[in-house]
């Protein structure tokens, strides 16, 4: 089984490709990470029984915070991504901002992807509607 993949994506077929190899594949290390992050993104805290800490605040809990509500949210992008996605690390969050689309949230994650002793910097362009909904692009 490839170790690019989550444990999540190896236990769900569908969305591993059907060729194996035995070559380590960067681009499907981050591919695997972009979609985990932004499946995380999409979690809100409370839906998993197990972790009932798991997830992201509820947007409308925190938008009466505003301006302060873009911080908030981007310390819990910080905190949940360093907590859950252990194939990166170093993470920083910073919010960007855009006065032309007051309704959508933007965060740029930067952080290091790491297999094996291997690193290399990423950075991930994260857009939150005002839903709550997560995009994640590298």
């Amino acid at each position: 089984m490839r170790k690019e993949y989550s444990l999540l994506e190896r236990l769900d077929n569908e969305r591993l490709p059907t060729a194996y190899s035995t070559q380590f594949d960067w681009q499907a290390l981050l591919q695997s990470v972009t979609r985990n992050i932004q499946d995380m993104l999409n979690v809100r805290v409370g839906s998993v029984q197990a972790l009932p800490q798991f997830g992201m605040p509820d947007f409308n809990d925190v938008v009466n915070q505003f301006p302060d509500a873009a911080i908030t949210i981007q310390n819990a992008i910080q905190r949940f991504i360093q907590d859950y996605e252990p194939r990166l690390e170093s993470v920083i969050v910073q919010y960007d901002p855009d006065p032309d689309r007051p309704l959508l949230l933007r965060y740029f994650i930067e952080g290091r992807l790491k297999h094996h002793g291997q690193l290399s910097r990423v950075s991930f362009d994260t857009v939150l509607t005002g839903s709550g909904q997560a995009t994640v692009q590298v």
